[in-house]
Order: structure tokens, then C-alpha cells, then sequence
């Protein structure tokens, strides 16, 4: 199977995509690997909301310029997550985000962009407006977030570099 035939269709670069995707899977590894770790139907998943609960306070989207920008972005129009209204697939967004800390709403964005992208739904001939200046953007912003949230916790950062030699 020929992958790039579907990665040009979403009409984003293809590096962007598997930066994003590399980076996500090695951050939600390190996660569970460092004890942010849950089980849920005996599959091991990674614990966000402890990731959220012990590092919430320290996140500051005002640390630096480009991280300021990702979190304008993510915050004032954040990703929407696919729902299903009148039996058909739409994007909503998420009517909880108000009630969420900053941070909480980085770690929402980075997941709900996971989502989009790899559960489908965000291809042109699914019936929705593809935007791929938005996509592509989301992606990278997003990948900016999930470096900073590395900065926050030595044990996960040290992680998501280690290599096996």
C-alpha cells in the first residue's frame, strides 16, 4: 500500500505529518513509561490528566514568542473534535474547553488534532471544508506544545530521548 496517496490528499506536507506524528507517539510513550500511566479495558494508556494535575501551574504559554503564538492560535480558535449531528459526521467544538486551565487546553488541542488526523475526518471528499493552511498549521503548533509540555517534567523529557544502542 502506497501511504503518500493518502498524505497528499489531506493536503499538508508530508514532513509536517510525521513530524506531528513521531513526536505524539514518542511523547504518549514516555508518558507511560514514566508512570503517567493508566489501564483502561486492560490496554495500558497514557495518563493525561495526572500528566495535567502535577504540571498545570507550571505552564506558561507567555515563556516565549512562538509558544505565545501556538497558544493564541490553539486558544482563540482551538481544534474541533468530530461528532456525529443528525446522523452525519460534523466538527464541534469542544463546549468543555471554558472550564479548563490553560494547559488543559494545550493537552486537549495536541490530542483532539491526534485524533482528527489519525481517526479520519479530516480529508476533503469527507464533506467537511478542508483547509490546509489550518491543518498544517494546527499540526505545527501543536508539535511546538508537545516540546514545551517536555520541558516540564525532567523523567518524561529524558525518556522521549532515550535510544537503545
Amino acid at each position: 500500500m502506497n501511504y503518500r496517496i493518502f498524505l497528499k490528499e489531506l493536503n499538508v506536507d508530508e514532513e509536517t505529518v510525521m513530524e506531528f506524528f513521531v513526536v505524539f507517539s514518542r511523547f504518549e510513550f514516555a508518558l507511560k513509561r514514566m508512570g503517567y500511566l493508566k489501564r483502561l479495558n486492560g490496554k495500558a494508556e497514557p495518563d493525561w490528566r495526572k500528566f495535567e494535575t502535577k504540571h498545570k501551574d507550571e505552564f506558561d504559554p507567555e515563556k516565549e514568542p512562538q509558544l505565545r503564538e501556538a497558544w493564541n492560535y490553539i486558544d482563540i480558535d482551538p481544534p474541533k473534535k468530530q461528532v456525529v449531528v443528525d446522523r452525519k459526521l460534523d466538527f464541534k467544538v469542544d463546549e468543555h474547553l471554558k472550564s479548563k486551565s490553560p494547559f488543559e487546553k494545550a493537552t486537549l488541542a495536541v490530542r483532539t488534532v491526534r485524533n482528527n488526523l489519525f481517526h479520519g475526518g479530516k480529508f476533503p471528499r469527507s464533506g467537511i471544508v478542508d483547509d490546509p493552511a489550518r491543518k498544517t498549521a494546527l499540526l505545527k503548533k501543536c508539535t511546538l506544545l508537545l516540546e514545551e509540555m517536555l520541558e516540564l517534567d525532567p523523567n518524561v523529557k529524558m525518556e522521549f530521548y532515550r535510544t537503545e544502542n
